[in-house]
């Protein structure tokens, strides 16, 4: 019967008889689906009821039980001691609260299963009307102690009512839990069969699965996987032969033909491609025609590979060349910063004791001007040092790549801080969450430095206010520095950065006018850079993105 089935589905389309087993099984299991749903449905039906109904009369009839005993503890403490507080609530409860409750439960009670616990609750609520009037009587003999005997007798009979009524109030909410538990009851029972009918419609789409399965491996993975294992075998480079005696009609028959085709036109094309891996970028590249695209792109290949080769070794002379002279130009970087350090410092501090000691030897001698001029000279020799010190510090800045490490900025700031020792009128703020950097610890406590101490020495606010903060740009944290001073003309945003340039007169300011420009080179060459955002009288703002370490990134 099957091979009869599988000999008839032979002579389809290979997309027929894919969407004939599709289609079968996506019916079972949407009939599956409908059935589920109509007895889900049905379930929630009963789940809509009793959170609607069932559960809140339970409550309700719960409630009144409590007002009822709530209402007898009332009257008795009205004898016993008498008090404003109590008539008020047995005044509430009997012309208020109980009515209230009554009504809500009322509506309940509307549902079917219902109506033996309404008839139930209609005569205990008749009992309790009367016991009601009697409270009524009671509140009015309380009053002003007008009748306390009376009063007492009226209350032992409330009581002996009440105590009759617990039964009726008792057996209304055992019948309103005996309903919702038939309701519930109703629920499993359709949860019961909602799982039958699942498990005979997954029988049913199982098999027909099954059998679906059988004839599509039968009829289209087999062979297919008969041409995939000898593509597979070509693909990992072997050149097989690949017959088929069996010729099919259909699109598998035509698969067969092209995978033959093929197995035997990639033979010499694979011996060209072999060679060309050798590197025998001379060899001669077969076409098999105008169409031939393999054998066009393996020719073009080998005219790449050819110019890619040359340009290769062109590029690696020039960059050996270029290694060369860049190591050339650090040992002639090195050689300038050590004779900057010795050579250039040494007449420096030499000028400076001679001035010392042209002084002592003049003595009381020397006139005012004259002491002026020298300690005018001593001052610019120390400028001198200074500026040799800063272009020192930044010919090495940005060269400690290889040190790095993970630092906290936020320990870093505190540290800067101390260093620059601010007056206390300044106000500094700091985010506590600064993070962590991978960074060259001395490198980026320059960074700190420079920045915070050009913002202390040019704020001449009268409430300096200096504040550092950061945010995440990915793949960078962005920090900004910034204050309330005098500001900074945008004419003069990128100036600043050159080295021993100065928007103010040394000697007005003593400042080399570097330290923003050590700040862009070490930043930069981490991979970020430095902005300011300013205006003159509005502050400054001072931003620079450094990268976030690679394992926070994600």
């Amino acid at each position: 019967m099957l091979n009869k089935l599988i000999n008839i589905l032979n002579n389809l389309s290979t997309g027929t008889r894919t969407a004939i087993s599709y289609f079968t099984i996506i019916f079972f299991t949407l009939l599956a689906s409908i059935t589920a749903i109509l007895l889900l449905q049905y379930s929630k039906g009963i789940d809509e009821k009793l959170s609607k109904s069932f559960n809140p009369a339970i409550n309700a009839a719960e409630d009144i039980h409590s007002l009822i005993d709530e209402s007898n503890r009332l009257c008795y403490s009205l004898i016993t001691q008498p008090n404003k507080d109590i008539r008020l609530k047995l005044e509430k409860i009997i012309s208020k609260q109980y009515k209230s409750k009554k009504i809500f439960l009322l509506e309940l009670f509307q549902e079917p299963e219902l109506q033996k616990s309404k008839v139930l609750f209609n005569t205990a609520d008749a009992s309790f009307t009367k016991i009601i009037e009697k409270q009524k009587q009671l509140l009015i003999k309380t009053k002003d102690s007008i009748d306390i005997e009376g009063a007492k007798a009226l209350q032992l009979e409330i009581k002996d009512d009440i105590a009759a009524l617990q039964p009726v109030i008792g057996e209304v909410e055992l019948k309103v839990i005996d309903a919702s538990r038939e309701i519930q009851l109703e629920k499993y029972e359709s949860y019961r069969t909602l799982r039958f009918a699942l498990l005979v419609m997954m029988v049913v789409v199982v098999m027909v699965a099954a059998i679906s399965l059988l004839i599509t491996n039968e009829t289209i993975v087999n062979p297919v996987r008969q041409v995939s294992e000898v593509l597979n075998v070509m693909g990992k480079g072997d050149i097989v032969k690949f017959e088929v005696t069996t010729r099919r009609k259909d699109e598998i028959g035509d698969m067969i033909e092209s995978a033959q085709n093929l197995s035997l036109g990639m033979k010499n094309k694979a011996d060209v491609a072999y060679a060309i891996g050798k590197g025998n970028y001379e060899i001669e590249v077969p076409l098999q025609g105008k169409n031939d695209k393999l054998g066009k792109a393996l020719l073009e290949m080998r005219d790449n590979l050819l110019q890619s080769k040359k340009t290769e070794e062109k590029n690696l002379r020039e960059l050996e060349l270029y290694t060369k002279n860049l190591e050339k130009k650090n040992k002639e970087l090195d050689q300038f910063a050590y004779v900057t350090s010795h050579d250039l410092k040494s007449p420096l501090r030499g000028i400076n004791n001679l001035a010392e000691w042209i002084e002592e030897d003049m003595g009381d001698t020397m006139s005012i001007e004259s002491k002026k001029y020298f300690l005018m000279l001593r001052g610019r020799v120390h400028r001198m040092e200074s500026l040799i010190n800063s272009l020192l510090k930044y010919s090495r800045a940005g060269r400690s790549s290889n040190e790095l490490e993970l630092v906290s900025s936020k320990q870093i700031l505190l540290e800067v801080l101390k260093r620059i020792a601010p007056s206390p009128r300044f106000a500094i703020y700091h985010d506590d969450a600064l993070p962590t950097l991978y960074a060259n610890y001395k490198e980026i406590e320059d960074v700190f430095f420079e920045l915070l101490s050009n913002a202390v020495r040019y704020n001449f606010s009268a409430e300096p206010v200096i504040n550092i903060t950061y945010k995440i740009e990915k793949p960078f944290y962005v920090f900004c520095v910034a204050d309330n001073g005098s500001g900074i003309s945008p004419e003069y945003h990128k100036k600043i950065f050159t080295i021993f340039q100065t928007l103010e007169t040394r000697d007005k300011i003593e400042s080399m006018g570097a330290g923003l420009a050590i700040v862009s080179k070490i930043v930069e060459e981490n991979g970020g850079y430095v902005w300011v955002e300013s205006d003159e009288g509005l502050g400054a703002k001072f931003y620079f993105k450094w990268p976030i370490p690679k394992e926070s990134v994600s």
